[in-house]
C-alpha cells in the first residue's frame, strides 16, 4: 500500500486546480497525479466537495482553506528574528529557521496568515500563547516569543533539528519499539499540557519532532485553539456544520478563523464539530501511534465518511500481514480510539504508562524518566541514606553490639525495598534506571548478610561498619561500566571512608555516616544529571 500524499502537496494541488476550467483541470491532474493515485484521488475528492457546496469548498460546513501566503526570503526581519531559510509548512502558516541575534540562538518561526485567525480576537490569542510560553516540559516544545509582524502574527519557537514521527516511522526495516518510545515520550508532554487545561485539537504524526538528541517533542500546541473560547461554529450550525465527510483526510482545516485540525486524525465528536476535549485529543494520538506503527490509519475507508462510519462503530481494521507490534499494544491503542469518549483511557497518562510498563517489560529501549519523579525518588532515598547514617552513628537507638547493626540494617533494608516499589515504573524506564534497581537489592543484601556473619562471629561495631563501607565501595565499582563515572566516585568515597576508619576506629562511626551520604549524595546528583 502506498503511503498517504503529503498534506501540503494535496493543498497546493488543490489551489492550483480549483480555479481551472474541467478540460484543464482534468489535464492538470493526469500530469501531475500520474502513477499515484492516492493523491488524485484526495485532491479529486476536494474538488467534489467544492462543486456540491453552493458557495464553494465546503464553505457549507463553515470550512475554508486560507489563501497561501507569501513566503519571505533570507535576510527578511521578523521582530528581532532574521529569516535564515524556510523550513516548512504547517497548518497554521509557513515554519522559517530564524535567528535570534540578541540570545545568539536559531529558532523555528512561525508566521501565522491573517486567514488564519480573527483579527479581533488578537487578545485572546496572545493570552494563550503566553499560558504555552509558561509550559515547560521536556517533551513539549517551548514557545519563546508571540508578535505581529505586519497583517500577521509570528510564533518563535525552540527550532528542532531532527524529523518528524512519521519521517522515523517511513524508515526501514522499521522498529516498532523506536517509533512506541518516541510517541509515548511525546504523550508525556501532551499529557503535561492537558494539566494545564490546553487542548492540542492538531495530533497527527507530522506534529511530533525527534530531535538529534532522541528526545520527541510534541510541537505546534496550542495554536489550534487560540481563537475562540469554544470549538461551536457560528450561528447556522447544525447537520450543514459538521466537516464535510469526503473532503480530503491529510489536508489541514479552518473553520472560519478557527482551525479544526486535520481530518485523517480527528475524534469523531471532533468531526462533528463538538467541543475537542482532552479525550479528543488521545484519539488523535492513538490514531498517530497506530499509524506511525502500522503504516495505515487504525478505520478503512477512501474518505472521511467511510472513516467516520467505522470509527463510530469501533470497527477497527486488523493488524496488516506480518506485523510485529504486540497485542498489548493495539489492545492499549484500540482502547483511545473508542467512539465514545467516556469508554477511553480516562487520562492520556493511564494510556502512557501501561505503553511504558509494557515496553520496559519487553525490550530493551530506553524511555526518559520525568524530573519530578527523579526529585521525587532522589529526596526519598536521600532520606534513606540519611537513616542509614544516623542508624550507624547510634543516634536513633544505642549500637553497641552487631545485632543492633542487623537489625537497623533489616528496617532500612525494608525501607529501601519499599521504595524500589512505589518508584518501580521510573526505575523500569531504562537501562540506566533498571540498574540502579537492581544496585540498590544487591546494596542491602550485601549488607545484611554481611551484619549476619557479624552477629555469628560477635565482630566489633566498628569492623562492621568499616566492612560495610568496603562492600558498599565494591558495589558502586561493579556497577561504574554501566552507570558512568559517577560510581566510581561513589565506590572511592566508600573505600576512603572505609580505611580511614581501620586507621581510625573511635572516628568510625562518623566515617561509616560520611561514607554513606557521600557516595550517596553524589550518585543522587549525576542521576539527575544525566
Amino acid at each position: 500500500m502506498s503511503p498517504p500524499p503529503d498534506p501540503s502537496e494535496v493543498e497546493a494541488l488543490f489551489e492550483e486546480a480549483i480555479d481551472l476550467g474541467e478540460d484543464a483541470r482534468r489535464a492538470l491532474l493526469e500530469a501531475r497525479c500520474a502513477g499515484r493515485p492516492e493523491l488524485l484521488r484526495e485532491v479529486w475528492s476536494l474538488l467534489r466537495c467544492d462543486g456540491a457546496q453552493p458557495d464553494g469548498f465546503l464553505k457549507g460546513a463553515a470550512v475554508v482553506v486560507a489563501a497561501r501566503e507569501e513566503a519571505l526570503s533570507p535576510g527578511a526581519r521578523v521582530g528581532r528574528f532574521t529569516v535564515l531559510d524556510r523550513a516548512g509548512q504547517g497548518g497554521m502558516g509557513i515554519v522559517y529557521a530564524a535567528y535570534d541575534a540578541e540570545l545568539d540562538r536559531r529558532v523555528a518561526l512561525k508566521l501565522i496568515a491573517p486567514g488564519r485567525f480573527d483579527p479581533e480576537d488578537r487578545p485572546r490569542l496572545v493570552r494563550e500563547a503566553r499560558v504555552m510560553a509558561r509550559l515547560s516540559h521536556p517533551n513539549v516544545v517551548p514557545i519563546y516569543e508571540f508578535g505581529e509582524h505586519g497583517q500577521s502574527v509570528f510564533v518563535a519557537m525552540e527550532f528542532v533539528d531532527g524529523r518528524t514521527l512519521r519521517d522515523l516511522a517511513r524508515e526501514q526495516p522499521r522498529a516498532w519499539e523506536a517509533v512506541l518510545a518516541a510517541g509515548i515520550e511525546a504523550g508525556r508532554g501532551l499529557a503535561a499540557a492537558h494539566r494545564e487545561g490546553l487542548v492540542h485539537r492538531d495530533v497527527k504524526p507530522d506534529n511530533i519532532l525527534i530531535g538529534k538528541d532522541g528526545r520527541a517533542r510534541i510541537a505546534d500546541f496550542g495554536l489550534a485553539r487560540l481563537q475562540h473560547d469554544d470549538d461551536w461554529l457560528p450561528a447556522g450550525g447544525g447537520a450543514s456544520a459538521g466537516v464535510a465527510v469526503s473532503g480530503a483526510l491529510d489536508a489541514p482545516l479552518t473553520a472560519g478563523s478557527a482551525f479544526m485540525g486535520t481530518p485523517a486524525y480527528m475524534a469523531p465528536e471532533q468531526a462533528e464539530r463538538r467541543p475537542a476535549t482532552p479525550k479528543s485529543d488521545q484519539w488523535s494520538f492513538c490514531a498517530t501511534l497506530h499509524e506511525a506503527l502500522h503504516g495505515e490509519l487504525p478505520f478503512e475507508g477512501d474518505d472521511l465518511r467511510a472513516r467516520l462510519d467505522r470509527a463510530r462503530r469501533d470497527l477497527l481494521r486488523p493488524a496488516p500481514p506480518g506485523s510485529k507490534v504486540p497485542a498489548w499494544v493495539r489492545d492499549a491503542l484500540a482502547r483511545g480510539l473508542r467512539a465514545r469518549p467516556e469508554e477511553r483511557w480516562p487520562r492520556l497518562d493511564d494510556l502512557l504508562d501501561v505503553l511504558a510498563d509494557r515496553l520496559a517489560k519487553s525490550s530493551d529501549i530506553d524511555l526518559t524518566v520525568s524530573r519530578r519523579e527523579r526529585i521525587r525518588f532522589g529526596l526519598a532515598i536521600g532520606a534513606l541514606g540519611v537513616g542509614m547514617a544516623t542508624a550507624g552513628l547510634g543516634r536513633l537507638v544505642p549500637v553497641v553490639r552487631p545485632a543492633h547493626l542487623f537489625a537497623m540494617g533489616c528496617v532500612t533494608a525494608l525501607g529501601g525495598l519499599s521504595l524500589l516499589w512505589v518508584f518501580r515504573r521510573a526505575l523500569s524506564r531504562n537501562a540506566a534506571n533498571r540498574r540502579i534497581g537492581h544496585l540498590v537489592k544487591v546494596l542491602f543484601g550485601a549488607m545484611l548478610v554481611h551484619r549476619g556473619l557479624a552477629v555469628i562471629t560477635d565482630e566489633p561495631v566498628e569492623r562492621v561498619l568499616v566492612g560495610n563501607l568496603l562492600l558498599f565501595a565494591a558495589i558502586h565499582a561493579t556497577a561504574a561500566p554501566g552507570l558512568r563515572r559517577a560510581s566510581w566516585l561513589s565506590a572511592a568515597i566508600c573505600a576512603a571512608c572505609a580505611a580511614a576508619a581501620a586507621v581510625s576506629p573511635e572516628h568510625a562511626r562518623a566515617l561509616y555516616a560520611a561514607g554513606v551520604l557521600g557516595s550517596l549524595a553524589n550518585a543522587i546528583v549525576a542521576w539527575h544529571l544525566d
